[in-house]
């Protein structure tokens, strides 16, 4: 990627959609929006790349949320404007197919670490805006007051926490929604020395990932105490993820101002509270999720109290008294839904051998 030229303090407006950020971008003169994914690398659906006039650039191979690898083609664009001042010269993107949740969001894709490469990018959520530097920090900001990015490769936000006695390797993900994804492999090797419990299990996908709907796995949810950098956190509840790392999502947005020195390869957190914060324990799911699979909807997640009332990729029809005949093939069309349910209750309609039954569902720790 080119250099940025002159110096840059530019204030961006974001919109927080479905817990996703979303800013505007302009590239070769195509105004769009973008999803920025601290997690991830840069990528833009197909229509919209040829659009933009991308030039090819090779492949490339990423795992995504659930583990999934995937080759994707790479292109590069040119002349992106993120602001009014913070311009690139050429940005390389992975070229993504056509996905249906970008679409409902009305973005050409997400925006990674690795187009802020060159700049010190702010997120307040306070007053809901991204504020990028460039050459200097923003004032009054000392090195001293971050840790180290751990990645200097990728420009992925790898760091250092601290759980209890132990450390261990997390990755911030704006991409990511809620506060905490914990690693399967950091529970089985920490489980046993600190302070986890368990409080109710899974079978079933942990979400929709670039590469699609995983496969399913076994998912438990916990209650974790963590401290990132001087910030204690109590109580957190999260669910386990089949990702290697440990993950803090943009939830982490809510206690504190996030910092990335992509240039410096430093990370800061400034908490809006001292003190500890207790985060209220397991969160509160329904006992099922549903999710579009096989050009239908299905069950695709099952907690234990569910478990003999359903199983793994029963069809529904009806959620709450709203059929799912005409919904669109759409993640958030069902969230929507799901949200819309009055109280800790409700029910599903299944449909199994030609047969329709009326389960009650409900949420639960």
């Amino acid at each position: 990627m080119s250099q940025i030229q002159n110096k840059v303090c530019d204030t961006i407006p974001y919109e927080l959609v479905h817990n996703k950020i979303i800013i505007p971008v302009t590239i070769n003169g195509v105004k769009t929006k973008y999803i920025v994914d601290t997690g991830g690398k840069t990528g833009t659906m197909y229509d919209i790349a040829l659009e933009m006039q991308a030039n090819a650039a090779g492949y490339t191979r990423i795992s995504d949320v659930n583990g999934q690898g995937q080759n994707y083609q790479e292109a590069y664009v040119s002349n992106v404007s993120i602001g009014n001042s913070y311009q690139i010269k050429l940005l390389k993107t992975m070229v993504l197919p056509k996905d249906p949740f970008f679409t409902d969001l009305g973005v050409a894709g997400i925006l990674g670490g690795d187009a802020f490469s060159q700049s010190v990018v702010t997120f307040d959520s306070r007053y809901r805006i991204m504020v990028i530097n460039y050459p200097y920090r923003p004032e009054k900001l000392k090195l001293t007051d971050g840790v180290p990015l751990l990645d200097e490769t990728e420009y992925h936000s790898f760091v250092t926490v601290k759980q209890e006695e132990q450390t261990m390797k997390i990755l911030f993900d704006t991409g990511a929604e809620g506060f905490l994804l914990y690693s399967i492999q950091d529970y089985n090797r920490l489980a046993d020395i600190s302070d986890i419990k368990e409080t109710n299990h899974a079978h079933g996908i942990v979400s929709a990932g670039l590469a699609g709907l995983g496969s399913p796995v076994e998912i438990k949810k916990l209650n974790i105490p963590s401290r990132i950098m001087d910030k204690e956190f109590t109580n957190i509840g999260c669910t386990t993820s089949v990702m290697n790392e440990t993950i803090i999502g943009v939830d982490l947005l809510k206690y504190g101002k996030v910092i990335i020195d992509y240039m410096r390869k430093r990370f800061f957190f400034l908490p809006f509270e001292k003190g500890k914060t207790d985060m209220g324990g397991a969160p509160v799911l329904w006992n099922v999720s549903i999710l579009p699979r096989n050009e239908r909807f299905e069950i695709t997640t099952i907690w234990d109290s569910m478990k003999d009332q359903v199983s793994f990729g029963d069809q529904v029809i009806n959620i709450n008294g709203t059929s799912l005949s005409n919904c669109p093939m759409s993640q958030i069309a069902i969230e929507e839904i799901m949200n819309a349910i009055p109280g800790d209750t409700g029910y599903i309609i299944i449909k199994k051998d030609n047969q329709e039954r009326k389960i009650e569902i409900k949420k639960e720790r």
